[in-house]
């Protein structure tokens, strides 16, 4: 695997090593993958983005606490659930995140309930493996669904691709998630990037897709 930067490099193979013993499947996502796709770092990224499936939800909990990472479910308005109990959750979000104690990404701030925190995050970029999150999707009948429309579907063998034993979400569903927001910091850069490097079947996919999420049209159609 090359990529254009040692420290992101480290980082990419400490997740995987951290991950790849477990039975629970999983794939890099979110700027990292993209990275992937491109054989280079194209840009700095805040921190690590884990695919998983909601099935395999409470064994990733009960692992990552076994690691030393404290797992925190997210409950939106700036606020996320300390999970103490994988029989207590509130279950309103997709995403989880786990850090150590040492983490400098995140800010947690006490409230009156019990485990409920607000969380501020710190962009400064991570620099040693002390944050995950990780974003629960379904899959089915051999077909990795879209969370936000689950009509929209790709085949597990097109939707997650491989760079040796680096497991990451393709470029086109990718890129289908950040059109939600394409003016945010990168997104822009990464249609551009991993677009021009797409098959003409990926970008087939993702044209149709982002027509069917946007019927009144879309910056990147």
């Amino acid at each position: 695997m090359k990529l254009g930067g040692d420290e992101m490099n480290q980082l990419v193979q400490e997740v995987v090593e951290l991950l790849e013993e477990q039975e629970f499947e999983y794939a890099v996502c979110g700027g990292q993958a993209i990275d992937l796709f491109l054989g280079y770092e194209s840009r700095k990224h805040g921190d690590i983005d884990i695919l998983a499936y909601w099935k395999d939800r409470n064994n990733i909990i009960t692992y990552m606490n076994s690691r030393g990472f404290q797992v925190y479910e997210m409950l939106g308005g700036g606020y996320a659930h300390k999970i103490t109990d994988i029989k207590e959750q509130y279950l309103v979000k997709r995403n989880i995140f786990c850090c150590t104690d040492d983490c400098e990404l995140v800010h947690l701030m006490p409230t009156e309930k019990k485990d409920i925190y607000g969380i501020e995050f710190d962009h400064v970029g991570e620099t040693k493996l002390n944050f995950v999150e990780f974003l629960f999707n379904d899959k089915e009948e051999g077909n990795f669904l879209y969370a936000r429309n689950k009509e929209i579907k790709r085949e597990l063998g097109k939707a997650i691709l491989w760079d040796k034993k680096v497991p990451y979400l393709a470029p086109e569903m990718l890129l289908l998630y950040k059109s939600t927001d394409p003016n945010r910091e990168g997104y822009q850069q990464d249609y551009d990037l991993a677009y021009g490097k797409m098959d003409q079947e990926q970008k087939a996919w993702l044209n149709n897709a982002l027509t069917i999420l946007y019927p009144q049209g879309h910056i990147w159609l």
